[in-house]
């Protein structure tokens, strides 16, 4: 194996999803570093840092797969796949240290208005950079326990909502929070977290 070969070749995937976003005229969703390095392409819109048992149009595969496996590796899905003329969306998905975050918004359907469209993704993303970042600061700040893990759900094809998940947790007795005002209500629980208002553990009822 020539490392050097794959370094290339992830700089080459990298930078041809973020030439993607571009022509699509939508930011490059928040993906942390580490993981945007490791971008392969597997479909031909959209990238992965490993191989994944479904394309990102299956939006519960991802979701349910968070749910059963605590302990899955980190990972992120970006880009665009869909059927059709109409069943086409923008995926930005990401595994990591408390975090399981699912967003599939709809882009590049025959009868879609893409200027709002457009505007939305872009809100959505921005948010998840925020959402982000505070998690950060709150693993930074030991408020987060090992184990728990935030699962955002946010699309307009399905499910969605947030809730913490703890490892061992059996996800069907754990309740969604309403997609209503997710993203005010997370941010602020957030900051409620870093600033010590809250506590977190790992198995909450």
């Amino acid at each position: 194996m020539n490392p050097l070969a794959n370094d290339a070749d992830s700089d080459i995937a990298a930078a041809t999803a973020q030439s993607i976003f571009d022509g699509e005229g939508l930011p490059f969703p928040p993906v942390p570093a580490p993981l945007a390095a490791r971008l392969k392409q597997q479909g031909p819109g959209w990238f992965a840092t490993c191989p994944v048992a479904s394309s990102p149009y299956d939006f519960h595969h991802f979701v349910q797969e968070s749910e059963a496996q605590s302990d899955l590796a980190d990972y992120a899905v970006v880009g665009f796949d869909g059927h059709g003329t109409n069943s086409w969306a923008v995926h930005f998905y990401l595994v990591g240290t408390g975090i399981a975050l699912f967003v599939k918004l709809p882009w590049g359907g025959a009868y879609m208005d893409p200027e709002p469209a457009r505007a939305h993704i872009a809100e959505i993303f921005d948010w998840t950079a925020a959402l982000l970042s505070r998690l950060q600061q709150a693993e930074t700040a030991g408020r987060m326990p090992p184990g728990l893990r935030l699962q955002v759900a946010a699309s307009k094809f399905g499910h969605a909502g947030w809730r913490w998940l703890g490892t061992g947790q059996e996800a069907a007795q754990v309740p969604w929070n309403p997609p209503s005002g997710m993203r005010a209500a997370l941010l602020q629980e957030l900051d409620d977290v870093i600033a010590g208002r809250k506590v977190l553990t790992a198995q909450r009822s």
